[in-house]
């Protein structure tokens, strides 16, 4: 199980609202100072979510709670959202090829453009995919314990 901590924010019966920050993991090792992958998350910095959960356990405002998400849920979407754009990519790419070797064309910009379309027709697949048949239950995340 993968754990965050959190924040109470507020409390309605059995819902609670629990705020987390959602922040890079750089600046953690010797090369913090001078790596561009920790300027760019310094730039765009921590961001607070907000997230409606369900719990048992006798909360009030102000406490810390430890939230946790299945592994296999969160390998499952990370695989979705990164490896399959780059699958659309590559996939239209070749096809892409076929069509330029096919025709005759001593030009690379019809290769780009069935690439770029790829992996963009993918990302929008996806995020339709996960706003219309995907449901928030299988991926929220539940609070383990107060801390």
């Amino acid at each position: 199980m993968i754990e965050e901590a959190a924040t109470v924010k507020s409390i309605h019966e059995k819902s609670v609202k629990v705020l987390t920050t959602k922040s890079s993991a750089c600046n953690h090792c010797n090369e913090a100072d001078s790596c561009s992958t920790s300027i760019l998350a310094k730039f765009f910095g921590n961001k607070e979510i907000e997230l409606q959960l369900f719990s048992d356990i006798s909360l009030k405002t102000g406490d810390k709670v430890l939230l946790g998400i299945e592994e296999n849920v969160f390998i499952r979407l990370t695989f979705l959202i990164y490896f399959s754009p780059l699958c659309g990519l590559f996939i239209f790419a070749v096809l892409g090829q076929f069509f330029v070797d096919q025709w005759g064309v001593n030009n690379e910009l019809p290769v780009i453009a069935c690439a770029i379309t790829g992996f963009l027709s993918c990302y929008f697949a996806i995020k339709f995919y996960i706003k219309h048949y995907f449901s928030p239950e299988k991926i929220n995340p539940v609070i383990l314990k107060k801390l």
